[in-house]
């Protein structure tokens, strides 16, 4: 299949939409969440949530494997994408929800469990769901469209929590000014997201159930194995652009998930912003992304080769991110209370975004590339395999990026629940000189490892042709 009609791909899109709400939820609130409101330590609120990425590192390759061998009258795909809806829901809810009296480990321990509930439930419909974008279209540009069409559903899930949440349910109380401190607004925001998760993932899934006649199915020999699945991982990781996409996309989404979990307090404690200023904030972080994903596909022709405008987008990220903080450290722009460091933070928070929503987009749209690849070398479409990496290289954000954030958070030395006025500035200036220098290394980092993707836009055709030449009726 080359282009697929508009309504298969806003359906396909719409998939993404609880992915938002999770990684919104995740990105933004729960460490902080867990850290100022519940009282555990920022470094085991990170620690907890990293211990959930290492049991993706097993699930994702295998729900991968399973879905590209599984066959049914609803396809490879479309059964994982129904059952997980629930569960994955649930799981979320209670993870905002712990029972009272916990101590400190009891608290750990609980996020510790339903964090890898969440991400393990989630992984059964999220892989099946982005192996679809290979799988709907074979086109080189078009699978950038669906790329696009996806991350900006995604995007609408993520305005969802970052606009809704402040606005609805962590609204100033006479308790509490700073709404995001009140513990009694967790419950219903979890419950809210969880009924949307539910909501997105089954119209995505019927909205697309038509495509399954003419999507690829197993071959009769195919087969799970604990073997077969630890060789196609060695096949997949055999392929140097593969390796350079994974590698890339982990260590960006690692800076992301540092960077978001990190933006409440340098919002709250850095710039000083308001509560009433917050979902500015949030907004323009949440549109510039959008914004990213939306030009991904014009500037596309201007850039044409996918490895170099992922390379600008990373670049452009890491600087726009931390230009402002290390303006602030050196004194170089005004004290916060100037009514123009407000906007100056927001702003750049939008325009930040603006790279981040280009090379997510690509790097989805790259791994769709090198599934090709995997069929001119190997001869079968193994798309789940591939997205496994992708679906791990996403929770990264909120994986690895957040035990960074932890650590930040505990060696600027911050106080739980601490109004901006009772953080020293020693602090203040210790957060700052370790988020951005953290950025810009893990920026640079990016750019090495996805230095060694090669497959061009001619290098694509070339294979499309091979695979073509092989099979005369595929269309």
């Amino acid at each position: 299949m080359s282009h697929v009609s508009w309504r298969v791909r806003l359906a396909f899109g719409l998939g993404q939409l609880p992915e938002g709400i999770k990684s919104a939820a995740f990105g933004f609130f729960l460490l902080f969440y867990y850290n100022q409101v519940l009282g555990l330590s920022g470094t085991l609120s990170g620690i907890a949530i990293f211990i959930a990425l290492l049991f993706d590192a097993v699930s994702d390759p295998l729900v991968g494997a399973l879905s590209d061998v599984t066959r049914s009258r609803w396809g490879r795909r479309h059964p994982y994408m129904y059952a997980a809806a629930i569960p994955f829901a649930l799981s979320f809810y209670f993870l905002f929800v712990p029972v009272d009296g916990l101590s400190e480990i009891g608290l750990f321990l609980w996020l510790t469990v339903f964090s890898i509930a969440t991400r393990t439930f989630m992984t059964f419909y999220s892989v099946p769901h982005m192996s679809l974008g290979a799988e709907l279209s074979s086109d080189y540009d078009e699978r950038t469209l669906l790329s696009s069409v996806r991350m900006g559903m995604q995007l609408i899930g993520m305005f969802a929590v970052l606009i809704g949440g402040p606005a609805i349910f962590f609204a100033a109380t006479e308790e509490y000014s700073n709404g995001q401190l009140n513990p009694l607004a967790y419950p219903p925001f979890a419950a809210a997201g969880a009924i949307v998760m539910v909501i997105g993932v089954w119209l995505c899934a019927l909205g697309t159930h038509d495509q399954i006649p003419k999507l690829t199915q197993p071959a009769d020999t195919d087969r799970f194995s604990a073997r077969n699945l630890l060789t196609d991982i060695g096949r997949a990781f055999r392929i140097p652009s593969f390796s350079a996409v994974v590698s890339a996309s982990i260590v960006s989404g690692m800076n992301q998930g540092m960077a978001q979990a990190l933006m409440i307090y340098t919002a709250t404690y850095f710039f000083e912003l308001t509560p009433s200023q917050m979902p500015f904030l949030f907004t323009g972080g949440v549109i510039g992304v959008l914004m990213g994903s939306l030009l991904t596909r014009p500037l596309s022709n201007l850039v044409p080769e996918k490895k170099h405008l992922y390379m600008a987008g990373v670049v452009f990220y890491g600087i726009t991110t931390t230009y402002v903080v290390i303006l602030r450290l050196l004194d170089l722009i005004p004290p916060n209370s100037d009514p123009l460091i407000a906007p100056l933070y927001i702003i750049s928070a939008g325009v930040s975004g603006v790279g981040l929503g280009v090379y997510i987009t690509l790097g989805a749209s790259m791994i769709a590339d090198i599934t090709d690849e995997h069929e001119r070398r190997y001869g079968k479409r193994q798309e789940g395999i591939y997205y496994a990496a992708a679906s791990f290289a996403g929770k990264a954000i909120g994986g690895s990026g957040a035990i960074f954030a932890g650590i930040i958070i505990d060696f600027a030395g911050i106080p739980q629940g601490a109004a901006p006025s009772e953080v020293s500035q020693e602090a203040i200036t210790r957060f700052g000189w370790a988020l951005g220098p953290a950025v810009l290394a893990m920026m640079a980092i990016a750019l090495a490892c996805i230095s060694f993707y090669s497959i061009s836009r001619a290098e694509h055709a070339d294979i499309m042709r091979e695979i073509r030449g092989r099979t005369p009726d595929a269309v």
